[in-house]
């Protein structure tokens, strides 16, 4: 008995035996035989006199194979064979030929070498001609057939990695005590790594990082199980979330009840109070954390024992205790980075035998970790990361990959940075540009310049939404802000998975000129990118990984760098 999957690649590689078959020849003589020899078959024939014609038809109506002749005449059947190509490339296209008028093969060559073309030669009897075309076009419709089943795969797969992105947490998060960004690979459409993070109150939370073994859609099946069985323990009980060990026997117990000899998972669950600062982990088979004191670019050992335990899901009645946690006072400098091991299976050649070299990893990650945080550009960390490992060559993924940063915003930027995250809707930019606007106006009291700072946010986020974006990439996105406050001039970081732009904005002078003229032509529209461009005195724009980052530099004098005139 067949399956489901089975029965719907049956229906779809079926394939219809009425053929219509369109004859373009000016030749009485081989139209009155061809419709004669296609009596009483599954055939029809549709015929017509000039090449004109027979585009025009194929424009109009549905065929399955197309014969010409075109009086004899190879140059003129090759020009249309080229514009049947442009309506569709895989169209049998059959030749009726008097051989014994061709001693040059290169002719025959010409017609073949387009691999939907044939030859038949004008005498050929009845069985020959419908045996040809039965074969030529049972191949046209089961190749597309197989092309409409690749199509309906693609879509369910474009559909499962939509799903899955739903149900992971949101790349970029910010609050009072604490924040983290994540880069999310999978090596196919969907992925078997997780990462989940589970807010206990205002400055705990919990987070879980796993890669279930395997990737594809049964690893993927099982991540998507996990977060819905997680998400329903730490409901039930927030203060068992704070016991990794207790977690690990969760989850543990889960695997071996429903997913037993299907997958496994190698997993850290780790609890952070960032209140007390103080972070408790179980690792079962994971990377460890690469801890960097910020400050200073030194490499953190939080787990010179090695403490850890064995993967989740393996042994049935395994034992996740305390004695195994790994316990640590980190400092407000401290930046926690975590990855699948998909970054170590990152390789410079397809079969993966140039793969990462930890230590060079680590030391790239203490580098800009102390780069990112002077300059505040922490959130883009994991994309730096890999930006940085495929410039070296490692640009070759063998698994699924994902990459997180969490850390704790210095006490000092309180005072001078505003940062958030935006939601991919117009009402949401207008109470984040308010909001923008309320900050510059406290720290400086100077109404040109917030008025100048968020009419430039404003024009940058609808920009990213209307033209960035499509609609699936808006769902569940977030444009990520920063507004750094300096004594004289202000610094405006954004971060969105927009498309690439090149050539975006232009100079102070140019967007001064383009001003003029729509003020000229009373044009409400075209505005933004040069309202960008005359407010903002620097404008730099990286690409890494998929992330833009975008930074904008506002100086304070208003009235000589163009914010009054555009107010």
């Amino acid at each position: 008995m067949l399956t489901t999957e089975q029965t719907d690649v049956a229906t779809v590689m079926a394939v219809s035996k009425n053929y219509r078959v369109l004859l373009v020849s000016c030749n009485e003589l081989v139209t009155f035989s061809l419709e004669n020899f296609f009596t009483d078959s599954d055939i029809t024939v549709i015929t017509v006199f000039r090449k004109a014609d027979g585009i025009k038809r194929l424009k109009q109506d549905k065929f399955d194979a197309v014969i010409t002749d075109i009086c004899q005449d190879l140059d003129e059947g090759l020009s249309l064979r080229r514009e049947i190509r442009e309506l569709d490339p895989n169209i049998p296209i059959l030749f009726l030929t008097p051989l014994f008028y061709w001693s040059d093969v290169r002719l025959l060559d010409q017609i073949v070498e387009d691999p939907h073309s044939y030859y038949i030669p004008e005498n050929a009897d009845r069985k020959f001609m419908l045996a040809k075309l039965t074969q030529v076009i049972g191949a046209y419709q089961a190749e597309n057939s197989l092309n409409l089943l690749k199509a309906k795969i693609a879509r369910n797969w474009f559909l499962a990695s939509l799903l899955q992105q739903a149900m992971l947490p949101p790349w970029v998060y910010f609050c009072e005590k604490y924040e983290f960004s994540c880069l999310y690979r999978p090596f196919t459409r969907v992925s078997g790594d997780l990462f989940e993070w589970l807010p206990l109150d205002e400055g705990r939370a919990l987070f879980i990082f796993g890669d279930v073994s395997g990737h594809g859609t049964h690893s993927a099946l099982a991540m998507t199980a996990i977060q819905s069985f997680l998400t329903q323990v730490v409901m039930l009980d927030k203060e068992r979330a704070a016991q990794p060990a207790l977690m690990a026997s969760d989850i543990n117990n889960f695997f071996c009840q429903h997913l037993h000899n299907i997958v496994y998972m190698s997993t850290l669950i780790a609890y952070i109070d960032f209140n007390e600062n103080y972070i408790r982990y179980q690792n079962s088979g994971y990377m460890d954390f690469f801890c960097v004191d910020a400050e200073t670019g030194e490499m953190l050992n939080i787990n010179p024992d090695r403490k850890g335990s064995i993967p989740l899901g393996l042994v049935k009645d395994a034992v996740y205790t305390e004695k195994d946690n790994v316990e640590y006072h980190f400092s407000d400098s401290t930046v926690f980075l975590i990855s699948s091991d998909g970054l170590m299976d990152l390789s410079k050649d397809k079969e993966g035998s140039k793969s990462m070299d930890m230590e060079m990893c680590k030391h790239l990650s203490s580098i800009l970790t102390k780069d990112a945080q002077k300059e505040n550009k922490s959130i883009a960390l994991p994309f730096r990361c890999l930006h940085s490992l495929e410039q070296f060559g490692y640009v070759c993924p063998q698994d699924d990959l994902s990459m997180v940063m969490i850390r704790k915003p210095r006490l000092s930027e309180k005072e001078y940075v505003f940062a958030c995250r935006v939601p991919t809707d117009k009402k949401a930019v207008d109470e984040i540009c308010q909001k923008v606007s309320a900050f510059v106006t406290g720290r400086y009291q100077d109404e040109n310049l917030s008025v100048g700072t968020e009419l430039l946010l404003e024009e940058y986020l609808v920009n990213i939404i209307m033209h960035g974006l499509n609609e699936y990439e808006k769902l569940n996105e977030y444009i990520a802000v920063e507004l750094c406050a300096y004594p004289n001039e202000l610094k405006l970081i954004l971060w969105d998975h927009g498309k690439e732009w090149n050539g975006l904005f232009m100079s102070r002078e140019r967007a001064e000129k383009s001003m003029d003229q729509l003020n000229e032509c009373m044009s409400t529209s075209g505005r933004g990118i040069p309202i960008i461009s005359k407010i903002a005195s620097q404008i730099s724009r990286q690409r890494y990984c998929g992330l833009n980052e975008t930074i904008f530099v506002i100086p304070r004098q208003g009235e000589k760098d163009g914010i009054d005139e555009v107010k």
